[in-house]
C-alpha cells in the first residue's frame, strides 16, 4: 500500500464526488482508452522516506500524489477538482497495510486541453504521510 491507494480510497468514499464520477471511473494509474467521461486518475509523483539513524520495524513516508480530472468541458473539470480537494484535504483514512495516514492538499496543476479528443484535464496534488513496515 502507498499514498496512491490511500487517495483512491478517500475519493471512492466521498459521496459528493462519486455522485459525479462513479467509483468505476476513479483509478490508480492509467485511464483505459475509451473510458466514459468524467473520469479520475491517481498517480504517484514522488515518495520520500524519513531517514533515521537506527532502522526500526516501521518507517515514516511522505508521498506526493497527483489526482487528474478528465472531463468533457471546462466547467465540469473545475467543479470536480473542487470536489476532489474537499474530499482529500486533511483526510485520515484507515488503509490496509499502512498506518497513521494523513492526506493534505498540495496545490493544483495547469488547465490542459487535449483538443483532438475534446478532453479537459486538471490536477490536484496531495501530500500523503503514513507509517509502513520496513
Amino acid at each position: 500500500m502507498n499514498g496512491v491507494a490511500a487517495v483512491v480510497q478517500i475519493l471512492m468514499a466521498d459521496a459528493a464526488l462519486t455522485a459525479v464520477v462513479p467509483e468505476s471511473r476513479i483509478v490508480g494509474g492509467v485511464l483505459e482508452q475509451g473510458t466514459a467521461l468524467p473520469a479520475i486518475t491517481v498517480t504517484a509523483v514522488s515518495g520520500v522516506p524519513l531517514e533515521v539513524i537506527t532502522k526500526g520495524a516501521n518507517r515514516f513516508v511522505t508521498d506526493r500524489v497527483q489526482v487528474t480530472v478528465h472531463s468533457a468541458d471546462q466547467a465540469e473539470r473545475h467543479a470536480i477538482v473542487k470536489l476532489i480537494a474537499n474530499a482529500g484535504d486533511h483526510a485520515r483514512p484507515v488503509v490496509t497495510g499502512i498506518q497513521n495516514v494523513v492526506c493534505i492538499a498540495a496545490g493544483t496543476g495547469p488547465d490542459l486541453v487535449l483538443a483532438e479528443a475534446a478532453i479537459y484535464q486538471k490536477s490536484q496534488d496531495f501530500k500523503v504521510s503514513y507509517t509502513e513496515p520496513t
